[in-house]
């Protein structure tokens, strides 16, 4: 297998889609604390794989000392606790913009100064923040809201809860902490976005001797619905993902017999075609057969009364491109 040479193409459509994320509506997202997030999610990764510091910062194509001084950015503060100095700095300057350089300096006393120059110096370069001056005496300011389109806190809160309630359907039990780790949220949010979903029934609370879980027996995001697009959006990205590095695992062969695995088929008509409506239809047939044998299950599910241990995770999806026809290319 040519693992470069798959890493790279799979990449390369994983950046057209994350851009296209990033542009959906005609909203600019703002892209720096994700571009945080990679690297610190992908360096601990390839740590967890047994490489060294060393090794990590040449595959980055960055020296040893730049590596190291872009992980104490991202390490937690020693000023601000359960805070990353990024995300500490960040929300310094939201909470008491304008602030001048040497006030930034001083809050963060106990950081490294160079890791705190280095995250202004970030800020400033990825659009979320301003500056006026130089030095000691330069001033920040937090980029406007309206840079970067519509934030509409009902519709935030409301896309939390939907990621929340896929975590916890996928992964419960889970503890509020495990949560947290899944979708990438702070813990204040995920907390408020449990207490949400509990008091509507959407999750279960279990409160043991030291802490307390969370789980789900259902995630519904219904066809046509606008809210929780996101969560649907993830679950479907989780599960082909998931369902490869499987794969993976077990070795890079197919047989016809796999219970876990995936397959593409193109079919290739014309407006009109004899088998048009049928190869059209093939999303709304399958979507309509799999919710049907979801509720078989869930009827033989709730007669035999028994706690499930077998999950089976279905993905599916369908994309129409239509391209012109040759005689009306000019």
């Amino acid at each position: 297998m040519n693992t470069d040479l798959l890493l790279r193409s799979i990449l390369q459509q994983t950046m057209v889609f994350t851009a296209q994320l990033a542009t959906a509506g005609g909203v600019r997202a703002p892209l720096a604390s994700l571009a945080n997030r990679v690297f610190l999610d992908l360096t601990n990764e390839l740590r967890n794989q047994g490489l060294t510091h060393s090794v990590i910062a040449d595959m980055f194509g960055i020296t040893l000392r730049s590596y190291h001084r872009r992980v104490r950015e991202l390490d937690q503060s020693q000023t601000v606790e359960g805070s990353t100095v990024w995300e500490a700095v960040l929300g310094f300057l939201r909470e008491h913009e304008p602030v001048s350089a040497a006030r930034v300096h001083q809050r963060f006393a106990l950081d490294d100064p160079d890791v705190v120059g280095g995250v202004l110096a970030d800020l400033v370069s990825s659009g979320l923040a301003y500056v006026s001056g130089r030095g000691k005496s330069a001033v920040y300011r937090i980029a406007d809201h309206a840079d970067f389109g519509r934030d509409d806190q009902s519709e935030r809160n409301t896309a939390k809860d939907y990621l929340v309630w896929q975590a916890v359907y996928r992964g419960g039990p889970i503890s509020a902490a495990e949560v947290a780790q899944a979708t990438g949220l702070g813990g204040d949010d995920c907390q408020q976005s449990l207490a949400r979903l509990a008091s509507e029934g959407r999750v279960q609370e279990e409160r043991g001797d030291s802490n307390v879980v969370y789980s789900s027996d259902r995630l519904d995001v219904p066809v046509g619905h606008e809210h929780g697009w996101e969560a649907a959006v993830f679950d479907h990205f989780q599960a082909v993902v998931s369902a490869i590095a499987n794969k993976l695992r077990r070795g890079p062969r197919s047989e016809r017999g796999d219970v876990t695995g995936g397959a593409t088929y193109s079919l290739d008509l014309w407006r009109g075609h004899p088998l048009e409506a049928r190869a059209l239809g093939t999303l709304a047939q399958v979507r309509s057969q799999l919710e049907l044998l979801r509720a078989e299950v869930d009827q033989e599910n709730a007669k035999a009364a028994r706690e499930t241990n077998l999950r089976i995770i279905f993905y599916m999806g369908q994309d129409v491109r239509e391209d012109e026809p040759l005689d009306s290319v000019r």
